[in-house]
């Protein structure tokens, strides 16, 4: 189980909340419902400003736990590391926890643990939780080939950087970005896109030397983070401008 080469490769459905008896996680970018029938990753910061993830199963059960990560974009990058590993069996440990329970790791190609999952009582049902995980992850790759409606996609440039589109439900890209040098870098940006792009101030539109018209999406310093495409008038680029502001509520982005 692979991601593709140089192709779309991430529409992920993010929960981004506090670890350890804090509330529960809060959906970005999706409502409750945006995640019901599928599995999904939940993104979280703890308390001690680490950011951790969990993989959950179509009925919401968490079959994968991840270790801390200094940045949100470490983070991602093991989400995307879950789903280049987590279909192999070779990949994965099993042992056992000192109260003689047992429980499973995934690790990556240079044996760096990527997740863990919960304890069971048995060598068996950890067996059966490391089959299970590898059909979550299968099932969550097919969601991400099949997806539809407002969504980002990321691909690799033929210059080997990466960069992410914004699409309407009809697959019109809407938003293109500025390159970026990893993938889970390109994805830690469209965060930058949903924050940033629901205030009418972060839009600049310009004219282009040909007379038509742009606009640019800022981050709150300033840096330009997303680019439309030409628009024959100002007002066909105002309206596109409510347009996009309009659509990140229901944009996908974990």
């Amino acid at each position: 189980m692979n991601f593709p080469c140089k192709s779309t490769l991430a529409i992920f459905v993010l929960a981004l909340g506090m670890l350890g008896g804090a509330c529960a996680p809060e959906q970005i970018g999706a409502s409750a419902n945006g995640v019901s029938g599928r599995p999904s990753f939940e993104l979280f910061e703890g308390h001690d400003g680490q950011y951790y993830f969990n993989l959950a199963a179509t009925n919401h059960e968490i079959v994968l736990s991840s270790e801390g990560y200094a940045s949100r974009t470490g983070a991602l990058s093991g989400i995307l590391s879950v789903l280049n590993n987590a279909g192999d069996g070779a990949n994965y440990e099993l042992r056992e926890a000192t109260n003689s329970q047992f429980y499973f790791v995934l690790q990556a190609q240079n044996g760096e643990t990527i997740g863990m999952s919960e304890l069971y009582s048995t060598k068996g049902n950890a067996t059966q939780g490391i089959e299970n995980t590898a059909d979550v992850t299968d099932t969550y790759i097919a969601f991400l080939a099949t997806r539809t409606g407002a969504r980002f996609t990321i691909l690799e440039g033929q210059n080997g950087l990466y960069y992410f589109n914004l699409k309407a439900a009809n697959g019109e890209i809407v938003l293109q970005s500025q390159a970026y040098g990893s993938e889970a870098a390109a994805m830690n940006a469209t965060f930058a896109i949903v924050d940033s792009g629901a205030l009418k101030g972060s839009y600049d539109i310009e004219k282009a030397k040909e007379g038509q018209y742009y606009f640019n999406l800022k981050a709150a310093n300033g840096e330009i983070i997303g680019t439309s495409e030409m628009y024959y008038s100002k007002s066909n680029a105002k309206r596109a401008v409510n347009s996009v502001i309009k659509l990140l509520p229901n944009v996908n982005i974990l």
